[in-house]
């Protein structure tokens, strides 16, 4: 289901931590309100932008990126690599893994995040080329700054290929969210410092908090990788 393994440490992640906010100037503000919210990114996204505009966001964004942490691109990738037991690169004219940045007022209470399947990969490459496997994606998060009751992710055991046959035998419009009232709800935790990888396949949300205090934040480095002819290609 998802793994989870220490990639960096505490120190190297508060450094992280304090260099992002030195570069609060670059963050994208998201949400439907832009001059209130409290939810940034650090970087392209593809979920969020808009596929016409996502390279050129990109484009602006990755040499920023790259100058400030090259090296945290090579820890992850030479990670990844050995546990992927192959290359790993970030992907050419796609954004690279960039920054989630949850500020006090942003950071969930409730369960009212979107309950969804990570299929990205749809408008990071809407005409797939030979050798790209879309069975087998990758998802992972690697947080940084927790709040103070911590932070996680909220799953279900119900696969995007069961949710597509579901869909299919049916025959009736549905959403992902609709299906949790069928099946319990799982959480995992997170960690600072650890590197939490799934497929992205199985239903998920960002996990709530019981109670958020002043000060808390939520900073992670998101990201996705998908497997073009033997090479894992990562982007956001």
């Amino acid at each position: 289901m998802i793994t989870s393994l220490e990639l960096l440490t505490p120190d190297e992640c508060a450094r992280l931590v304090a260099h992002i906010k030195e570069l609060r100037a670059h963050w994208i503000p998201r949400g439907n309100n832009p001059q209130s919210t409290s939810f940034f990114t650090l970087g392209a996204a593809i979920y969020l932008d808009e596929p016409s505009e996502y390279r050129a966001v990109a484009e602006r964004n990755n040499p920023l990126l790259r100058e400030h942490f090259a090296w945290l691109y090579e820890r992850l990738t030479e990670f990844l690599s050995r546990q992927l037991r192959a290359p790993v690169e970030l992907a050419p004219g796609l954004g690279h893994p960039g920054f989630h940045v949850w500020l006090t007022p942003a950071i969930f209470t409730t369960p009212d995040a979107s309950v969804h399947f990570d299929l990205q990969y749809l408008r990071a490459f809407p005409e797939p080329q030979p050798g790209m496997d879309f069975d087998r994606p990758l998802s992972f998060t690697l947080s940084l700054r927790l709040p103070r009751r911590g932070g996680g992710l909220n799953l279900w055991e119900f696969t995007y290929e069961r949710y597509r046959q579901f869909y299919e035998r049916i025959n009736t419009r549905i959403q992902p969210k609709d299906v949790t009232v069928l099946l319990p709800r799982l959480r995992h935790p997170y960690t600072v410092g650890a590197i939490a990888m799934h497929s992205g396949h199985l239903l998920h949300q960002v996990g709530e908090v019981d109670q958020v205090f002043p000060g808390d934040e939520r900073i992670t480095l998101q990201g996705h990788g998908i497997l073009v002819r033997g090479v894992w290609q990562l982007y956001f």
